[in-house]
């Protein structure tokens, strides 16, 4: 009794990860395993063989049974036909299929026995829906009885997709190699089975026996989890290196999300190594990590403890009007540098990329020579700066760009001339901002405006509102791409200010306060200054900074030397800050600091 249910648990172990044996010795075919299909036109002979059955007519019937082996695999079996095989009457053994009914479309591969003459070859065909083509052409071979075909066939498959077609054509193991190929188009399979095509004459003249199909070489590797994805806002996809055994994989216990846990639900993908999982909440948008435990391979190769993979999801959203705003642009660079234009993520959550698109304007003013923005997801986190320009290394080199990676390379941006001209942001038909500018713009005392970005004052202003958009400052490098603009509102500032790091410093390289930081803060944008260190006796000895524009908010710094390049002696230096605004008031700013230094 103990040997006899060792011996189910073994072989239900068998069928369940895929391997097929039959030699019909049980005289059946209606289990262990079982066939489908035109199972009223087989039968079992006497000699314990599938034959086809005896019919009136003429048409092609076929037996399946499941098997899931697709790679590493070896096929084998025994085929003997009583008439000489022709066009019309043929057989087909189906090694890989991924449908039941072997006389319709399907994807898989089989080998074909049946040509006029005594001259038969073995061949390997690859089927795509209905489109057949061969892929191993074996050689003719001669029978000696022209209303007689036995053969016993051999197909291997390894894992790098090699194919070999062997065949004994006396029925014997005495293999010969009929030819290989290469090919992993599908290398995933639910069926086998054969394929019998004849005349009402030939109807009962198929015979097959001694099914085999084993791995190739033993399957010790475990799965592995490969990716996960978001196929909507309920349903998670994961990916694995192989199919599953199906009672582990659909069991909800073994997978979990991060701060989600266990999905409610787990279904077979379409694809055959992934799996849906389904939770009963919408996902908000962020970052997950799923783990998978448990689950096991069609070998029985169980997968290792904490397989982990992550992923991001970012729910569904419309960009409208304001969710995206022009930034900053440079629309005439200096000699050797390119057009950028900066934009703005003004909300509160991560935006998606693909959809937008960066235009100029016809000579109606409507949106023309209309870029894509990025052909694929481009994720903006709330609240940042990005770049869209052809050259972004140019850009960097040429700019102090503190986040490098807020960067979008594209293939070419609509034309902007340096007088005048329009920058529009936008997704389908639907305007999100524009701006209309001039080179009037610019800071009016700004000798040379190459090079010099135009930067958003406001974001709480339209972008087209008097005054919104200003040269960057000098002192900054006259762009500010991927960070904010040295012209932009700070409504927390009600006071202007010019105050000193620390009123000592000593320029000794010792790595401490070797410079003095003189640092500034004005309520209004668009100001121009001029810094110089006076010695505590009148004299001024340095020229630190003359008539540049500045930023709202900044730091200038002095290293302790003179206009001469030399090291300014121990002391008392008063620090003079003069501010100009654009309409004409001047504010004058007095610090005084200690040059100071160690005493031996």
């Amino acid at each position: 009794m103990r040997k006899s249910l060792l011996f189910l648990m073994l072989l239900s172990v068998k069928l369940t990860f895929g391997q097929v044996s039959d030699d019909f010795s049980d005289g059946n075919f209606t289990a262990n395993p079982s066939w489908l299909g035109s199972t009223s036109l087989f039968n079992i002979n006497a000699a314990k063989q599938l034959k086809s059955s005896l019919s009136s007519t003429a048409q092609t019937v076929t037996l399946f049974t499941a098997n899931t082996y697709a790679t590493n695999t070896k096929w084998e079996c025994t085929v003997q036909l009583s008439f000489d095989p022709s066009a019309t009457n043929q057989a087909r053994i189906y090694l890989i299929s991924d449908q039941q009914d072997l006389n319709g479309p399907l994807n898989g591969y089989f080998v074909q026995i049946g040509e006029s003459g005594n001259m038969d070859s073995y061949d390997l065909y690859k089927q795509t829906g209905t489109t057949i083509s061969k892929i191993i052409d074996g050689p003719s071979k001669m029978r000696v009885d022209a209303n007689n075909l036995l053969a016993r066939i051999r197909v291997t498959r390894n894992d790098a997709g090699k194919w070999e077609l062997y065949t004994d054509i006396t029925g014997g193991t005495t293999y010969v190699l009929e030819g290989s190929a290469t090919d992993l188009t599908f290398t995933n399979s639910d069926w086998f089975g054969v394929f019998c095509k004849y005349t009402a004459t030939r109807s009962s003249g198929f015979t097959f026996d001694d099914f085999s199909i084993t791995e190739l070489v033993p399957d010790t590797t475990p799965p592995t989890l490969l990716s996960a994805k978001v196929l909507d806002e309920l349903t998670v996809e994961a990916i694995f290196s192989e199919r599953l055994e199906s009672s582990s994989a659909l069991m909800a216990s073994n997978y979990a999300i991060a701060n989600l846990g266990n999905p409610i639900s787990i279904t077979a993908s379409t694809l055959p190594n992934a799996y849906n999982l389904t939770y009963a909440s919408a996902l908000p948008t962020g970052d997950y990590k799923l783990e998978v435990n448990n689950v096991k391979d069609l070998k029985g190769n169980a997968i290792g403890a904490n397989n982990k993979t992550s992923f991001f999801y970012l729910k569904p959203y419309t960009l409208k009007k304001g969710d995206i705003l022009i930034s900053e642009i440079l629309v005439n660079p200096r000699v050797g540098g390119v057009d950028y234009i900066e934009i703005y993520n003004n909300t509160n959550q991560i935006l998606d990329l693909a959809t937008l698109q960066l235009a100029n304007a016809d000579v109606s003013g409507n949106p023309a020579n209309i870029k894509n923005v990025s052909a694929t997801s481009l994720y903006m986190p709330a609240k940042t700066y990005w770049v869209l320009t052809t050259k972004p290394d140019v850009v960097k080199e040429q700019y102090n760009a503190k986040f490098p990676n807020q960067f979008v390379q594209m293939s070419s941006l609509p034309s902007y001339n340096n007088d005048k001209g329009a920058v529009i942001v936008m997704i389908s038909q639907e305007i999100l901002d524009q701006l209309d500018y001039t080179e009037k713009m610019h800071i009016a005392l700004l000798q040379n405006a190459d090079g010099v970005a135009l930067e958003r004052v406001s974001f709480t202003k339209s972008s087209s509102a008097m005054g919104n958009f200003k040269s960057a400052a000098a002192t900054i490098g006259f762009g500010t791409p991927t960070y904010r603009n040295s012209q932009e509102e700070d409504l927390t500032h009600i006071k202007n200010n010019v105050s000193l790091a620390s009123k000592t410093f000593s320029p000794d390289g010792d790595g401490f306060e070797d410079a003095l930081q003189i640092d500034y803060q004005f309520v209004s944008n668009g100001n121009l200054a001029s810094v110089n260190i006076y010695s505590d006796k009148g004299v001024l000895i340095r020229k630190l900074e003359r008539n540049a524009t500045i930023a709202t908010a900044g730091s200038f710094t002095w290293d302790g030397m003179n206009d001469n390049g030399q090291q300014s002696k121990v002391g008392i230096y008063v620090i003079k800050f003069d501010a100009f605004a654009l309409d004409g008031k001047v504010e004058h700013f007095k610090q005084t600091c200690v040059l100071a230094a160690k005493l031996n």
